[in-house]
């Protein structure tokens, strides 16, 4: 099926991703304002901490905001795959057909369905010749021994002659187009 009909198809520009670093961070600025307070508090001289840190407080407020907003993102888009797919009622489909469903930008849809999947709310493995995602199958991950997941991508890796995915390392049968477990083209 050709996707030129719909490639300037409106997707939402947020993105699926996880929150914790957003939180993480909020909590260094927090511990610095409140080590300020402190600091102040016994009237302890620590290179102008207890001067300037207590206006750490500002941007840890506005930090823990844009973690909440993620995660009211993630949880929109976990909401509307799931709903997707109950709605669709049948047992495989496309991935970008999905996407163009939801408005939610494919690689945002498949973080999704492996997140759903990761945490059991899903059951799905991807056809092996086709790509389709197919509801209701489990699909176990086989490791190889000695795989190293690739860091940052500039372009799709060569997987001739290996059995195995080179982007999550799952034990693949001889002459499958995609991973039966990631959906990664091979």
């Amino acid at each position: 099926m050709s996707y030129d009909r719909d490639k300037h198809r409106y997707y939402s520009k947020q993105k699926y991703e996880a929150a914790i670093g957003t939180f993480a961070t909020g909590i260094v600025f927090l511990f610095v304002a409140i080590l300020s307070l402190v600091l102040n508090a016994i009237n302890y001289s620590f290179i102008g901490l207890e001067y300037w840190g207590i206006f750490m407080f500002i941007p840890a407020f506005f930090i823990f905001i844009g973690g909440f907003s993620q995660q009211y993102t993630n949880t929109k888009f976990k909401k509307a795959v799931k709903n997707a797919i109950l709605d669709r009622g049948q047992s495989s489909f496309n991935l970008e057909d999905l996407a163009l469903e939801v408005g939610i930008k494919p690689k945002d849809v498949l973080r999704v369905l492996l997140d759903l999947r990761a945490k059991g709310e899903i059951k799905y493995r991807f056809n092996s010749d086709t790509g389709e995602v197919i509801l209701g199958e489990d699909v176990s991950y086989t490791p190889v021994e000695n795989f190293q997941a690739p860091k940052k991508l500039d372009s799709a890796l060569p997987s001739e002659g290996k059995n195995y995915c080179v982007y999550c390392g799952n034990k693949i049968r001889e002459g499958s187009q995609y991973c039966a477990f990631c959906g990664s083209k091979l």
